[in-house]
Parts: structure tokens; sequence; C-alpha cells
């Protein structure tokens, strides 16, 4: 084919795809402005985006970051609408552009490489870059890249000392990180707790869910939020988890697992104030 053709092709598509780009970010906004993701059965932007549209994990991200700043200033929005500028480049300015900076910080990031953009966002806001990122580089490795406070780094120091000078920061951070989930992680303890012998246990006065309950509920579901997505798929999510009752006390439902489910906190909320039906143990 001829190469001026395919470069016609090229452009057409590429003005194609900022189009698609722009008229997808103003239904998301609208649908974050009026909550329409959690009308559907979705917890957020980010999860409606990538199990309803089959967005990335970064489409999102970039998707829901833009739209959620649009709604502070407008005309960032209006900037990608009107093809000043694009998406990549909208969302490398949204920790720090507002409503009176808006006209400064779109002009830098049309005109602006994307090194020395970052670099003006980092004098801004120093915590804006560099992204935070998790990067698979084997089949059993990844590379953690995060930018973190002269505090912080003390006390990693200090936890390297106590753990031993020898060990890597990995040591230190696994060390840490199982330290935490030992003590901190409702599933971990709810194994611990009902893997002892069962004790004789005192019918439970009213309003208090005795703890062998919630631990049997938490093992069983796994800390994991139970409630179907529309696409039948679970939602999983294990931020702001809290113990549902599928029958209401208020109807004679008991504090039993079997009357118990795991819902994050937005699927909680949706399902008292629809009645959502979606749930199975």
């Amino acid at each position: 084919m001829n190469i001026e053709v395919l470069h016609e092709k090229a452009l057409a598509l590429s003005k194609t795809y900022r189009e698609s780009e722009s008229a997808l970010l103003d239904v998301l906004t609208s649908l974050l402005k009026n909550h329409g993701f959690f009308q559907l059965g979705y917890p957020n932007l980010f999860v409606y985006c990538t199990s309803a549209l089959n967005l990335s994990e970064a489409q999102a991200c970039y998707f829901s970051k833009v739209a959620k700043k649009s709604e502070e200033v407008p005309e960032l929005k209006m900037a990608i609408e009107q093809g000043v500028i694009s998406l990549s480049q909208a969302r490398r300015v949204v920790p720090v552009i507002t409503k009176e900076t808006a006209s400064a910080w779109i002009e830098k990031a049309a005109h602006l490489p994307q090194r020395e953009l970052e670099r003006e966002v980092c004098a801004v806001n120093p915590k804006a870059m560099p992204r935070e990122k998790i990067k698979v580089v084997s089949a059993d490795r990844s590379e953690l890249k995060v930018g973190i406070s002269k505090d912080l780094e003390l006390k990693l120091k200090r936890v390297g000392e106590i753990v031993g000078p020898e060990k890597s920061l990995e040591s230190t951070l696994t060390e840490l990180t199982d330290f935490f989930l030992k003590h901190k992680d409702p599933v971990q303890r709810a194994k611990r707790v009902t893997a002892k012998v069962p004790k004789a246990v005192k019918p439970p006065s009213s309003g208090h869910r005795p703890a062998r309950v919630k631990h049997e509920v938490n093992q069983r579901d796994e800390g994991k939020c139970r409630a179907l997505l529309p696409d039948g798929s679970r939602c999983d999510s294990k931020a702001w988890v809290e113990h549902h009752h599928v029958k209401p006390r208020s109807h004679g439902g008991q504090d039993i697992p079997t009357n118990l489910i795991t819902l994050c906190s937005v699927h909680h909320r949706l399902t008292h104030q629809t009645g959502l039906h979606n749930l199975r143990l």
C-alpha cells in the first residue's frame, strides 16, 4: 500500500481515537456526577471501567482521575474536548491543576515534553512524582517504584537495623508486612482462632455478635466483598468491608454465619438503599 495512503489513514484514525477518548471521558464524567456506576451495581468508577468497559487498569486509572478532577476544574475536560491536550497529558497535571491555575497547566501540558512536564509538576507537588508502580520483571519477581518521605526512610532504616544490617530492603519490607498481617489481617486471625478447640460460647447479648462468628465469616469469605457485579463476577474488594445480615435482624435474622455475608461499604449501602438481591453465600 502507498505510504502516503497509510499516513492519511493513520491521521484519520488518530483523530477518531482522540474524539472517542474525549467522548468516553464526557460520559464517565456524567456517570460520576450522577453516581451512575453506583446505581448500576459497581462500587466505584474504576471498577466500572475495568469490569463493564474492559479497560486496562492503567486506562481506568487515567479516566477515573481525569473525570474526578474535571468536576473541580471543568477547563481540563474542555481542553481535551477541543483537542488542546490528550487524556495522557491531562492526567499528568491532575495532582497540581486547580481552577485558578488551569490555563497555565493546560498550556504546559500542551507544549512541554513529557519529562519536562513531570519535572514542573514535581516542583510544585513533590509527592506527585514518581508515580507509584509495580512492574512485573519475571515470573515470580516484580519491581516496586514509590516515592517516600524522609521520615519513612529513617523508619525503614531503623527496622532494617533491627531485622539485621545484612538484610536487604526487600527482607525488611517482608518482615514489616508479615508482622502487620499477622496482627491486623482479619482473615489470618480468623484462621488462627477457628483452628483452636471450640470453647463453650455464652448466648450473645442483644446487639453483640460473638467473635467466633465474625472469624468464621471472615475465613469463609476471605475478607472479600461477595456482592455480584452486573457481569456476574464477584466484587472481591478487600477494602472497607463489613458484615451484612441477609435476613435483617428486625425480621428475625440471627447473628450466625449462614445469615451473614461480607460486603464492601459501597455494596453494603447499596443493598440497604435498593434491596439488592444479587447476594449469594
